[in-house]
């Protein structure tokens, strides 16, 4: 199967965070980008991926949720066949922009939509995404502290070379890009004045 998307939770994280830098991780921590694309240029896990610093930027305009962190990273799975041992990939957490009000329903109905829509651009690539429910807490200066879901997701091109692996990646990048800002996607995660 060309397109493998799986949902799973885990614990949460608090935001906003320091840099993590370990065996996995080269986080440079969080950076508020709501409204500003000219920050969302500058993030360095951006600088190396210009499909993930173009999915940033896009991001940061957004009005319906944000970036709350990314991260890139490859590896190798020997056990896998020869066409796809090598594989490049990393994450990209988002929350509502009206993220105290948020509910799991609507994460869930995003879930749905966004898988639904980046199925139509997988072609013959070899693209496994985890959808990873968590919740976070929420310190954001000027704001009330409150815990509130959002949802990492992970991503990862699997090819028989690292070079072709991360060319897979940018592409399924600028899929995730797509799906992300299709209108009925976009609206899972607004927050409708009751």
């Amino acid at each position: 199967m060309p397109l493998e998307i799986s949902r799973s939770f885990k614990d949460g994280n608090t935001v906003p965070y320091g840099p993590i830098h370990d065996d996995i991780r080269r986080n440079s921590g969080f950076t508020d980008l709501r409204g500003r694309p000219d920050l969302a240029g500058q993030i360095v896990e951006g600088l190396s991926s210009p499909k993930l610093r173009e999915l940033l930027i896009r991001i940061a305009k957004e009005r319906s949720y944000f970036s709350l962190g990314c991260d890139l990273g490859s590896h190798t799975e020997e056990e896998q066949a020869p066409t796809r041992r090598k594989v490049s990939g990393g994450y990209i957490q988002i929350a509502s922009i009206n993220y105290a009000d948020a509910s799991t329903g609507q994460y869930d109905a995003f879930c749905e939509a966004f898988g639904e829509q980046l199925r139509l651009c997988v072609g013959k690539q070899r693209w496994t995404i985890d959808l990873q429910g968590t919740y976070v807490q929420f310190n954001l200066p000027s704001e009330l502290p409150v815990k509130a879901p959002s949802i990492w997701i992970w991503f990862f091109a699997a090819a028989k070379s690292h070079g072709k692996s991360e060319q897979s990646r940018e592409e399924l990048l600028a899929a995730i890009g797509e799906a992300l800002h299709v209108h009925h996607v976009r609206q899972c995660l607004m927050i409708h004045p009751s």
